[in-house]
């Protein structure tokens, strides 16, 4: 009768050992797909951005909201993805968002002022912050429980892929006509949906509950308060009423929002999964390297452009070897997440993110390129090996029926995470590069003098930064030993005799077995 339910819900057969279960691949693939059309738009102007202050001839400071308000975007309307996923059903809001996507950027391509297109920018991102969440969670919601770790190793190399050639293909595609930037991912919009409305599952929908509007204005709040406050605080100063006020804002409404969820019998988002101990820390785990993956991403490109002088799409070429080594290590997690487990990986991963992150803590302007390719593609295997085993431990360890609140919680903190993380590091880098131009420039110097006290004092800058990093990532590695405790592993294999598992997946498919 399980099984029956279940493949009346799925359309597809889940035997124990999964090499029946022919719907696998084409579901991925979808999830996959319309993760990494969300994906390409987040990361797609980081390099071109510039670029529009030309196109548009307006300023650096109008020009720079086609991001921030991306970003404030997707931070805000976040928190909402278990909700509308529990709400409305996963597939319905997937293609919803997929179509949503494809509008909008049919829309950035016609705008036809900068106004417009940060407008249309923010309406892309409300859809695109809803993305990641709700494919993370159909895969814990509409996949075999054996093939899931290695699921979402595929599915995360949609944000590899997405960081990868973003901003190398935007500043190609700016060279020649702007618009294409926001139309390349169209077609890709297109065949998502096409194939989300034939292979996905028909939705079951979970509750009719009421949307927690405290919650989400607190959530809503909260994040474009801190989110303002870190993307501006190096241009504001510690000192400026606006740090302090966003800063002042940002922390009352995360106390409120936390007192809030927890008194709340239907909240937006279930803190309660903080009482796990599993998810609690390898969210944690999750973030840190977050922290120290944007330290790469964001560090390693201004070395090569403004010391180096490379453009932005030599920067992009040299870091595809790079990407490929990460796509290779994803994938590699995946398939041996069942038999080392998380606590081994995360644990190797994070070494090697610690030990290449504070090798690049020695940049110096004559550093070599190839150097730079090697120690970034090594780095990126850390990465790899880490990153998805932290997200898998997450999400194994609650209850299906709370997949959508945790990958809610996952996304949403990971993108105001991320962007504290942006701003944190801008700060810290104009701060200590005001230090080293003090302590470097003499009384007097010729300009060519000027010059060169300007690229060391911007080299050491980004040192500090990578060392800065560096310390973040020591963290992750005690953090992953926990996991192997006993009383982790406990935790984990408590979720499968949770009734809510039994209810979606029979239990012959808990035995485990191989990706077909």
């Amino acid at each position: 009768m399980q099984e029956e339910a279940y493949k009346a819900h799925t359309g597809s057969s889940l035997s124990g050992n999964g090499k029946k279960d022919v719907r696998f691949w084409p579901i991925l693939a979808t999830l996959f797909l319309g993760s990494f059309v969300g994906m390409y738009h987040v990361v797609s102007l980081n390099v071109s951005m510039p670029g529009f202050i030309g196109i548009f001839h307006t300023e650096l400071s109008t020009v720079q909201w086609i991001i921030t308000g991306f970003s404030l975007a997707c931070g805000i309307i976040a928190p909402i993805s278990g909700y509308v996923s529990d709400r409305f059903g996963g597939k319905r809001i997937f293609l919803f968002l997929l179509l949503g996507i494809t509008v909008s950027s049919l829309l950035c391509a016609l705008s036809w002022n900068i106004y417009a297109l940060i407008g249309f920018r923010i309406l892309q991102g409300l859809f695109c912050g809803l993305t990641q969440p709700i494919s993370l969670a159909m895969i814990y919601q509409v996949l075999p429980r054996a093939k899931q770790p290695f699921a979402v190793s595929v599915w995360s190399f949609s944000t590899v892929l997405g960081t990868a050639i973003g901003p190398s293909l935007s500043g190609w595609l700016q060279q020649h006509d702007w618009h294409l930037i926001f139309l390349v991912t169209v077609p890709v919009g297109i065949a998502a949906w096409v194939a989300a409305l034939l292979l996905l599952p028909t939705d079951l929908i979970r509750e009719r509950r009421r949307l927690d509007m405290a919650g989400f204005a607190l959530a809503a709040s909260g994040s474009m308060a801190l989110l303002l406050l870190f993307g501006n605080m190096h241009q504001w100063g510690p000192n400026s009423p606006l740090t302090w006020i966003s800063a002042a804002a940002g922390g009352l409404c995360a106390l409120f929002f936390i007192i809030h969820e927890l008194r709340t019998e239907t909240p937006l988002l279930n803190l309660r999964l903080f009482r796990n101990p599993v998810f609690a820390v390898s969210l944690g785990v999750s973030l840190i390297l977050s922290f120290a993956l944007y330290s790469g991403v964001y560090f390693i490109p201004l070395f090569l452009e403004e010391v180096q002088g490379l453009s932005s799409f030599q920067v992009g070429l040299l870091f595809l070897p790079a990407a490929a080594c990460l796509t290779l290590a994803t994938f590699l997690s995946g398939k041996l997440y069942p038999s080392w487990g998380p606590a081994t990986l995360i644990a190797a991963g994070s070494l090697i993110l610690l030990v290449t992150t504070f090798h690049f803590s020695g940049l110096r302007a004559d550093t070599t390129l190839l150097s730079v390719l090697i120690w970034m593609s090594i780095r990126n295997v850390g990465t790899g090996l880490a990153l998805t085993p932290a997200t898998s431990a997450a999400m194994a360890a609650v209850a299906d029926h709370e997949s959508g609140h945790a990958s809610a919680l996952i996304n949403w903190l990971r993108q105001v995470f991320s962007s504290v993380s942006i701003g944190l590091f801008t700060s810290f880098f104009y701060a200590r590069m005001h230090v080293h131009e003090t302590g470097l420039t003499g009384a007097e110097a010729s300009g060519r003098e000027s010059g060169l006290l300007h690229l060391t004092a911007y080299t050491k800058s980004i040192d500090d930064a990578f060392l800065f990093a560096s310390a973040g990532v020591a963290l992750a590695i005690p953090l992953a030993l926990l996991l192997r405790s006993k009383r982790m592993r406990h935790r984990t294999e408590d979720r499968s005799s949770h009734p809510a598992v039994h209810e979606a997946i029979p239990s012959d498919s808990l035995k485990g077995g191989s990706v077909s």
